[in-house]
């Protein structure tokens, strides 16, 4: 639960820059910037550009995966504290069962917790990407907002924002899927 809260409480730009440090100037482990070797924006599934992934993921994963932790533990424990939990083992259920059971209605929250929170990843990606100079969407808002560029800064935010409504869409149809109690009419 700790790290957790420390997960949720940490900046990404913050975190990205002590990993480097870390990761990148102390220990020679990883690159520090760069989508590929060389300065190239080229991919290729190879160890060498796997290499300039690992900081900006783990570092862009860090808060939803807190925020994630901290929800699904708190649906977890509530849902162990019904009434049918009880009800499950006094049937001689196995915990495996009952685990099921609890998945099985945990789903659709935990479900809705991660889909906002992927694309919340969109945010945060601003200043990870301008930290680890990596190529992508939010390089590009960085650079027009400094550029003063407001078509590109109008549209890659419309296209962002599209992104996020078909997320969110897409969570509210695999969440009705999975729990036929929050059928729409």
């Amino acid at each position: 639960m700790g790290v957790a809260v420390a997960g949720v409480s940490v900046p990404h730009y913050w975190l990205g820059m002590v990993m480097v440090v870390i990761f990148s100037v102390q220990l020679n482990w990883l690159p520090a910037m760069g989508a590929g070797p060389g300065g190239s924006s080229d991919w290729a599934w190879d160890w060498d550009h796997m290499k300039h992934l690992v900081l900006p993921a783990v570092t862009l994963s860090v808060i939803p995966m807190g925020i994630v932790t901290r929800t699904v533990r708190g649906i977890v424990a509530e849902i162990m504290n019904q009434e049918f939990i009880t009800a499950l083992r006094g049937k001689g259920l196995t915990r495996s069962g009952v685990f099921f059971h609890v998945v099985k209605n945990a789903a659709p929250n935990a479900l809705a917790v991660m889909g906002l929170q992927l694309g919340y990843l969109m945010g945060g990606s601003i200043l990870v990407e301008t930290v680890f100079s990596w190529p992508g969407t939010g390089l590009l808002l960085n650079s027009a907002i400094f550029q003063r560029d407001l078509p590109v800064l109008q549209g890659t935010i419309l296209v962002l924002a599209m992104f996020f409504v078909a997320l969110n869409l897409l969570v509210d149809l695999v969440q009705t899927a999975l729990d036929p109690r929050i059928k729409r009419a």
